[in-house]
Protein backbone atom coordinates (compact mmCIF):
# COMPACT_ATOMS: atom_id res chain seq x y z
CA UNK A 1 0.00 0.00 0.00
CA UNK A 2 1.41 3.51 -1.04
CA UNK A 3 0.91 6.75 1.47
CA UNK A 4 -0.64 9.89 -0.42
CA UNK A 5 1.47 13.23 -0.28
CA UNK A 6 -1.23 14.30 1.53
CA UNK A 7 -1.86 14.19 5.88
CA UNK A 8 -4.83 12.41 5.59
CA UNK A 9 -5.24 8.66 4.47
CA UNK A 10 -8.51 8.63 3.79
CA UNK A 11 -8.95 9.86 0.74
CA UNK A 12 -6.57 10.54 -2.42
CA UNK A 13 -6.69 13.13 -5.28
CA UNK A 14 -4.80 12.52 -8.30
CA UNK A 15 -2.93 15.40 -9.36
CA UNK A 16 -3.64 17.16 -12.36
CA UNK A 17 -0.86 16.11 -15.40
CA UNK A 18 -0.66 16.42 -18.84
CA UNK A 19 1.43 13.77 -21.03
CA UNK A 20 4.54 15.12 -22.15
CA UNK A 21 8.12 14.33 -23.52
CA UNK A 22 11.42 13.69 -20.66
CA UNK A 23 14.28 14.59 -21.54
CA UNK A 24 16.05 15.57 -19.03
CA UNK A 25 17.14 13.14 -16.10
CA UNK A 26 19.07 13.41 -13.29
CA UNK A 27 22.30 11.30 -12.59
CA UNK A 28 20.10 8.45 -11.63
CA UNK A 29 18.26 8.64 -14.74
CA UNK A 30 14.86 10.12 -13.61
CA UNK A 31 13.01 11.97 -15.38
CA UNK A 32 12.64 15.03 -14.48
CA UNK A 33 9.92 16.93 -16.42
CA UNK A 34 7.37 18.31 -14.13
CA UNK A 35 4.61 16.23 -14.53
CA UNK A 36 6.30 12.96 -14.47
CA UNK A 37 7.75 14.76 -10.75
CA UNK A 38 4.46 15.39 -9.64
CA UNK A 39 2.65 12.04 -10.71
CA UNK A 40 5.64 9.96 -8.97
CA UNK A 41 5.36 11.92 -5.60
CA UNK A 42 1.82 12.16 -5.08
CA UNK A 43 1.80 8.46 -3.53
CA UNK A 44 5.01 7.67 -1.09
CA UNK A 45 5.72 3.58 -0.83
CA UNK A 46 8.90 3.69 0.99
CA UNK A 47 8.36 4.22 4.89
CA UNK A 48 9.93 2.45 8.16
CA UNK A 49 7.82 0.55 10.89
CA UNK A 50 9.68 -0.31 14.38
CA UNK A 51 8.45 -3.28 16.21
CA UNK A 52 10.05 -3.54 20.11
CA UNK A 53 13.58 -3.50 20.47
CA UNK A 54 14.57 -5.94 18.15
CA UNK A 55 12.48 -5.13 13.99
CA UNK A 56 12.94 -2.30 12.50
CA UNK A 57 10.91 -2.86 8.97
CA UNK A 58 12.38 -0.87 6.01
CA UNK A 59 10.25 -0.57 3.04
CA UNK A 60 11.39 0.99 -0.05
CA UNK A 61 9.54 1.35 -3.33
CA UNK A 62 11.48 -0.32 -6.65
CA UNK A 63 8.81 0.92 -9.39
CA UNK A 64 8.42 4.54 -8.61
CA UNK A 65 11.61 6.30 -9.14
CA UNK A 66 13.74 3.33 -10.85
CA UNK A 67 15.71 4.11 -14.08
CA UNK A 68 14.65 2.24 -17.40
CA UNK A 69 15.73 -1.76 -17.40
CA UNK A 70 18.83 -1.55 -19.50
CA UNK A 71 17.84 -5.51 -21.11
CA UNK A 72 14.39 -4.00 -21.93
CA UNK A 73 16.56 -1.88 -24.76
CA UNK A 74 15.80 -3.99 -28.95
CA UNK A 75 19.99 -3.20 -28.49
CA UNK A 76 20.31 -5.92 -25.55
CA UNK A 77 18.36 -8.38 -28.21
CA UNK A 78 21.72 -9.92 -29.77
CA UNK A 79 22.53 -11.50 -26.51
CA UNK A 80 19.05 -13.45 -25.86
CA UNK A 81 19.35 -16.71 -28.05
CA UNK A 82 17.17 -19.52 -28.82
CA UNK A 83 20.08 -21.97 -28.03
CA UNK A 84 20.18 -20.90 -24.85
CA UNK A 85 16.94 -19.72 -23.22
CA UNK A 86 16.52 -17.50 -20.21
CA UNK A 87 20.21 -16.98 -20.38
CA UNK A 88 22.50 -13.84 -20.87
CA UNK A 89 25.86 -13.39 -20.75
CA UNK A 90 26.53 -12.11 -16.93
CA UNK A 91 29.27 -9.54 -18.60
CA UNK A 92 27.23 -7.81 -20.51
CA UNK A 93 24.25 -7.84 -17.63
CA UNK A 94 27.35 -5.92 -15.43
CA UNK A 95 28.69 -3.52 -18.39
CA UNK A 96 25.11 -2.99 -19.40
CA UNK A 97 23.96 -1.93 -15.74
CA UNK A 98 27.02 0.27 -14.49
CA UNK A 99 26.96 2.40 -17.77
CA UNK A 100 29.45 4.81 -18.54
CA UNK A 101 30.69 4.07 -14.25
CA UNK A 102 32.21 1.10 -15.80
CA UNK A 103 35.90 0.45 -15.16
CA UNK A 104 36.35 3.55 -13.34
CA UNK A 105 34.69 5.49 -16.22
CA UNK A 106 36.03 3.38 -19.34
CA UNK A 107 33.59 1.17 -20.62
CA UNK A 108 34.46 -0.93 -23.40
CA UNK A 109 32.76 0.56 -26.57
CA UNK A 110 31.67 -3.48 -27.99
CA UNK A 111 31.16 -6.44 -26.06
CA UNK A 112 32.21 -9.50 -27.39
CA UNK A 113 29.87 -12.13 -27.24
CA UNK A 114 30.91 -15.51 -29.40
CA UNK A 115 32.35 -14.15 -32.89
CA UNK A 116 30.45 -10.90 -32.65
CA UNK A 117 31.44 -7.72 -31.58
CA UNK A 118 28.28 -5.81 -30.44
CA UNK A 119 27.78 -2.02 -29.30
CA UNK A 120 27.52 -1.14 -26.09
CA UNK A 121 24.93 0.95 -26.12
CA UNK A 122 24.58 1.79 -22.36
CA UNK A 123 28.62 3.41 -22.38
CA UNK A 124 27.06 7.07 -22.34
CA UNK A 125 24.14 6.52 -19.91
CA UNK A 126 23.96 6.70 -16.05
CA UNK A 127 24.14 3.32 -13.59
CA UNK A 128 20.93 1.57 -13.47
CA UNK A 129 19.32 2.65 -10.31
CA UNK A 130 16.46 0.69 -8.47
CA UNK A 131 15.56 2.69 -6.03
CA UNK A 132 16.67 6.37 -7.11
CA UNK A 133 18.74 8.68 -5.78
CA UNK A 134 16.15 10.55 -3.06
CA UNK A 135 15.04 7.15 -1.71
CA UNK A 136 18.59 5.58 -1.86
CA UNK A 137 20.12 8.19 0.48
CA UNK A 138 16.73 7.97 2.98
CA UNK A 139 17.04 4.12 3.21
CA UNK A 140 20.74 4.03 3.92
CA UNK A 141 20.09 6.91 6.53
CA UNK A 142 18.11 5.01 7.82
CA UNK A 143 19.73 1.76 8.16
CA UNK A 144 22.46 3.76 9.83
CA UNK A 145 20.91 5.30 12.35
CA UNK A 146 18.45 1.79 13.47
CA UNK A 147 19.03 1.41 16.68
CA UNK A 148 16.88 -2.49 15.96
CA UNK A 149 18.81 -5.60 16.46
CA UNK A 150 17.53 -6.70 13.33
CA UNK A 151 17.40 -3.92 10.09
CA UNK A 152 14.81 -5.61 7.58
CA UNK A 153 14.94 -4.43 4.02
CA UNK A 154 11.61 -5.39 2.46
CA UNK A 155 12.35 -5.09 -0.77
CA UNK A 156 8.91 -5.63 -3.08
CA UNK A 157 11.26 -8.01 -5.57
CA UNK A 158 14.60 -9.86 -4.73
CA UNK A 159 18.20 -9.12 -4.48
CA UNK A 160 19.59 -12.78 -4.91
CA UNK A 161 21.64 -13.33 -7.84
CA UNK A 162 19.95 -15.60 -10.23
CA UNK A 163 22.10 -17.28 -12.56
CA UNK A 164 24.04 -20.59 -14.41
CA UNK A 165 27.38 -21.93 -15.95
CA UNK A 166 26.82 -22.90 -19.05
CA UNK A 167 30.48 -22.84 -19.79
CA UNK A 168 30.32 -26.07 -18.27
CA UNK A 169 28.34 -27.78 -20.84
CA UNK A 170 30.06 -30.66 -21.98
CA UNK A 171 31.42 -30.54 -25.82
CA UNK A 172 28.73 -31.25 -28.47
CA UNK A 173 25.23 -31.31 -26.55
CA UNK A 174 24.65 -27.99 -27.95
CA UNK A 175 26.35 -24.98 -29.59
CA UNK A 176 29.24 -23.35 -27.38
CA UNK A 177 28.48 -20.69 -25.02
CA UNK A 178 29.26 -17.38 -26.92
CA UNK A 179 29.59 -15.73 -23.55
CA UNK A 180 32.99 -15.42 -21.55
CA UNK A 181 31.51 -16.81 -18.38
CA UNK A 182 28.56 -17.24 -16.24
CA UNK A 183 25.17 -16.48 -17.36
CA UNK A 184 22.63 -14.53 -15.89
CA UNK A 185 18.64 -14.48 -16.18
CA UNK A 186 17.64 -11.21 -17.30
CA UNK A 187 16.75 -8.39 -14.93
CA UNK A 188 14.15 -6.12 -12.79
CA UNK A 189 15.44 -6.36 -9.70
CA UNK A 190 18.67 -5.86 -7.65
CA UNK A 191 20.34 -9.19 -8.57
CA UNK A 192 21.31 -7.27 -11.74
CA UNK A 193 21.59 -3.83 -10.47
CA UNK A 194 24.90 -4.71 -9.30
CA UNK A 195 26.38 -1.00 -9.40
CA UNK A 196 23.18 0.22 -6.54
CA UNK A 197 23.33 -3.12 -4.85
CA UNK A 198 27.00 -2.72 -4.10
CA UNK A 199 26.51 0.56 -3.01
CA UNK A 200 23.97 -0.58 -0.64
CA UNK A 201 26.02 -3.59 0.79
CA UNK A 202 29.15 -1.62 1.10
CA UNK A 203 27.22 1.08 2.81
CA UNK A 204 26.54 -1.85 5.26
CA UNK A 205 29.78 -2.78 5.82
CA UNK A 206 31.28 0.25 5.74
CA UNK A 207 29.35 1.46 8.95
CA UNK A 208 29.80 -2.21 10.50
CA UNK A 209 25.53 -2.77 10.81
CA UNK A 210 25.03 -6.02 11.69
CA UNK A 211 21.68 -7.84 11.70
CA UNK A 212 20.81 -6.98 7.87
CA UNK A 213 18.01 -8.66 6.44
CA UNK A 214 16.00 -8.80 3.70
CA UNK A 215 12.81 -10.47 3.04
CA UNK A 216 11.27 -9.64 -0.53
CA UNK A 217 8.58 -11.39 -2.89
CA UNK A 218 7.99 -11.01 -6.62
CA UNK A 219 9.77 -13.98 -7.98
CA UNK A 220 6.84 -16.42 -6.38
CA UNK A 221 9.45 -18.79 -5.64
CA UNK A 222 11.40 -19.58 -2.55
CA UNK A 223 14.69 -18.49 -2.01
CA UNK A 224 17.01 -18.03 0.97
CA UNK A 225 20.55 -17.24 1.16
CA UNK A 226 23.03 -14.96 1.66
CA UNK A 227 23.53 -10.80 1.21
CA UNK A 228 26.57 -10.56 -0.77
CA UNK A 229 27.50 -7.89 -3.41
CA UNK A 230 29.51 -9.95 -5.90
CA UNK A 231 30.34 -13.85 -7.07
CA UNK A 232 33.08 -15.33 -7.92
CA UNK A 233 35.38 -14.80 -9.60
CA UNK A 234 35.09 -12.11 -7.70
CA UNK A 235 35.84 -11.56 -3.82
CA UNK A 236 32.59 -12.71 -2.02
CA UNK A 237 32.03 -11.21 1.22
CA UNK A 238 28.40 -11.86 2.51
CA UNK A 239 27.11 -8.54 4.68
CA UNK A 240 23.39 -9.84 5.55
CA UNK A 241 20.55 -12.79 4.92
CA UNK A 242 18.19 -12.49 2.57
CA UNK A 243 14.82 -14.28 1.58
CA UNK A 244 12.06 -14.87 -0.69
CA UNK A 245 8.95 -15.92 -0.31
CA UNK A 246 7.02 -18.24 -3.06
CA UNK A 247 3.00 -17.36 -3.85
CA UNK A 248 -0.16 -18.31 -2.43
CA UNK A 249 -1.64 -19.09 -6.44
CA UNK A 250 0.09 -16.60 -8.39
CA UNK A 251 2.16 -19.55 -11.29
CA UNK A 252 5.76 -19.28 -11.19
CA UNK A 253 8.81 -20.26 -13.84
CA UNK A 254 7.81 -23.98 -13.14
CA UNK A 255 4.64 -23.63 -14.50
CA UNK A 256 5.40 -21.15 -17.73
CA UNK A 257 8.71 -23.63 -18.62
CA UNK A 258 6.14 -26.74 -18.21
CA UNK A 259 3.77 -24.92 -20.40
CA UNK A 260 6.46 -23.32 -22.42
CA UNK A 261 10.21 -24.82 -22.95
CA UNK A 262 10.46 -27.00 -26.49
CA UNK A 263 10.60 -30.98 -25.42
CA UNK A 264 13.44 -31.67 -27.92
CA UNK A 265 15.80 -29.07 -26.66
CA UNK A 266 19.02 -29.96 -25.76
CA UNK A 267 19.21 -27.91 -23.05
CA UNK A 268 15.71 -29.13 -21.77
CA UNK A 269 16.85 -31.38 -19.04
CA UNK A 270 18.06 -28.49 -17.26
CA UNK A 271 14.85 -26.70 -16.46
CA UNK A 272 13.15 -30.18 -16.58
CA UNK A 273 15.05 -33.06 -16.13
CA UNK A 274 13.06 -36.55 -16.40
CA UNK A 275 15.27 -39.50 -15.26
CA UNK A 276 14.04 -43.07 -16.06
CA UNK A 277 12.45 -43.67 -12.94
CA UNK A 278 10.04 -40.26 -12.83
CA UNK A 279 6.39 -40.38 -13.84
CA UNK A 280 6.88 -36.62 -14.99
CA UNK A 281 9.59 -34.19 -15.51
CA UNK A 282 11.58 -32.50 -12.35
CA UNK A 283 12.15 -28.80 -11.94
CA UNK A 284 15.72 -29.57 -12.58
CA UNK A 285 15.59 -25.43 -12.84
CA UNK A 286 16.30 -25.05 -9.08
CA UNK A 287 19.50 -27.50 -9.52
CA UNK A 288 20.70 -25.61 -12.53
CA UNK A 289 20.57 -22.08 -10.46
CA UNK A 290 21.83 -23.90 -7.29
CA UNK A 291 24.61 -26.28 -8.56
CA UNK A 292 25.08 -26.30 -12.08
CA UNK A 293 24.69 -27.90 -15.35
CA UNK A 294 26.45 -31.06 -14.28
CA UNK A 295 24.31 -31.81 -11.52
CA UNK A 296 21.18 -31.39 -13.89
CA UNK A 297 22.64 -33.87 -16.56
CA UNK A 298 23.89 -36.30 -14.18
CA UNK A 299 20.47 -36.05 -12.55
CA UNK A 300 19.37 -37.28 -15.78
CA UNK A 301 21.13 -39.58 -16.69
CA UNK A 302 20.69 -41.54 -13.26
CA UNK A 303 18.09 -40.29 -11.80
CA UNK A 304 20.19 -40.36 -8.03
CA UNK A 305 20.34 -37.23 -6.38
CA UNK A 306 23.36 -37.31 -4.09
CA UNK A 307 25.47 -38.23 -7.46
CA UNK A 308 23.69 -35.26 -9.09
CA UNK A 309 24.87 -33.08 -6.14
CA UNK A 310 28.19 -35.14 -6.10
CA UNK A 311 29.21 -32.95 -9.44
CA UNK A 312 28.03 -29.21 -8.21
CA UNK A 313 29.84 -26.42 -9.21
CA UNK A 314 30.96 -24.62 -5.77
CA UNK A 315 31.67 -21.60 -7.22
CA UNK A 316 28.47 -21.18 -9.24
CA UNK A 317 26.12 -19.94 -5.64
CA UNK A 318 27.94 -19.97 -2.74
CA UNK A 319 25.00 -17.05 -1.88
CA UNK A 320 22.66 -19.75 -1.91
CA UNK A 321 20.92 -22.21 0.79
CA UNK A 322 17.55 -23.07 -0.86
CA UNK A 323 15.63 -22.32 -4.20
CA UNK A 324 12.33 -23.08 -5.00
CA UNK A 325 11.23 -21.58 -8.17
CA UNK A 326 7.81 -23.59 -8.45
CA UNK A 327 6.95 -23.01 -4.73
CA UNK A 328 3.58 -21.94 -3.19
CA UNK A 329 2.73 -20.97 -0.08
CA UNK A 330 4.59 -18.31 2.27
CA UNK A 331 7.24 -17.77 4.48
CA UNK A 332 6.93 -16.75 8.61
CA UNK A 333 9.54 -14.60 10.15
CA UNK A 334 10.42 -15.13 13.52
CA UNK A 335 13.19 -12.26 15.44
CA UNK A 336 14.50 -12.07 18.98
CA UNK A 337 17.71 -10.42 20.54
CA UNK A 338 19.96 -13.22 19.36
CA UNK A 339 18.11 -14.96 16.33
CA UNK A 340 16.48 -14.53 12.81
CA UNK A 341 14.10 -17.39 11.36
CA UNK A 342 12.15 -18.26 8.36
CA UNK A 343 9.97 -21.06 8.22
CA UNK A 344 9.20 -21.52 4.05
CA UNK A 345 5.58 -23.23 4.19
CA UNK A 346 5.09 -24.93 0.97
CA UNK A 347 1.38 -26.23 -0.45
CA UNK A 348 1.29 -28.65 -3.57
CA UNK A 349 0.06 -26.69 -6.90
CA UNK A 350 -2.71 -24.83 -6.01
CA UNK A 351 -5.26 -26.36 -8.87
CA UNK A 352 -8.32 -27.22 -6.74
CA UNK A 353 -9.84 -26.23 -3.07
CA UNK A 354 -8.71 -28.43 -0.61
CA UNK A 355 -11.20 -30.47 1.02
CA UNK A 356 -10.70 -30.19 4.59
CA UNK A 357 -10.43 -26.92 6.75
CA UNK A 358 -7.02 -27.45 7.53
CA UNK A 359 -6.08 -26.40 4.25
CA UNK A 360 -4.86 -29.68 2.91
CA UNK A 361 -1.41 -31.19 2.98
CA UNK A 362 1.95 -29.52 2.54
CA UNK A 363 4.85 -30.06 0.51
CA UNK A 364 7.12 -29.45 2.87
CA UNK A 365 8.16 -27.07 6.11
CA UNK A 366 11.72 -25.57 5.56
CA UNK A 367 13.40 -23.24 8.12
CA UNK A 368 16.87 -21.51 7.94
CA UNK A 369 18.47 -19.71 11.20
CA UNK A 370 21.01 -16.99 11.90
CA UNK A 371 21.95 -16.01 15.14
CA UNK A 372 22.93 -12.66 14.94
CA UNK A 373 26.54 -11.47 14.44
CA UNK A 374 29.86 -9.14 15.20
CA UNK A 375 30.55 -6.67 12.60
CA UNK A 376 33.90 -8.80 11.98
CA UNK A 377 32.02 -11.89 11.50
CA UNK A 378 30.38 -13.66 8.24
CA UNK A 379 26.86 -14.41 8.30
CA UNK A 380 25.96 -17.80 8.57
CA UNK A 381 22.47 -19.49 7.84
CA UNK A 382 21.59 -22.62 9.32
CA UNK A 383 18.74 -25.48 7.09
CA UNK A 384 16.25 -27.47 8.89
CA UNK A 385 13.71 -29.82 6.67
CA UNK A 386 10.64 -29.82 9.38
CA UNK A 387 8.33 -31.56 7.21
CA UNK A 388 8.75 -32.94 3.56
CA UNK A 389 10.87 -34.12 0.76
CA UNK A 390 12.02 -30.73 -1.26
CA UNK A 391 15.15 -32.68 -2.57
CA UNK A 392 15.44 -30.60 -5.80
CA UNK A 393 15.90 -27.22 -3.95
CA UNK A 394 18.97 -27.44 -1.69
Amino acid sequence: MARPSSTSLATFDPPRVVDAPITHFDERGLGQESNNLLAIHSLRGYRALRWGRNVELIVTDQRSYRSEEPLDHAEAEPFFSGDFPEMMPEEAMVIFDAGRAYNDGQPPATIRYGDADIPNFRKADPSQTILGAEPLQWFLERLRTSKATWKIWGNTTATLDVRADPQNLPVGLTHPWPGAGYAGFGGGDHSSAYVERAEIYDFVRDHRITGFATIAGDRHSFWAGLAAKALPPQPFKPVGIAFVTGSISAPGEVEAIEHGFPKQHPLRPLFLGQAAADPKPQPTINMLLRHGVRSCLEYQKTGDIAKARAVSNPALSPHLSFVDMGGHGYVVVSASGTAFETEFVCIPRPLERAPGDDGGPLAYRVRHRAGLWRSSETPRLEQQVVEGDPRFWF
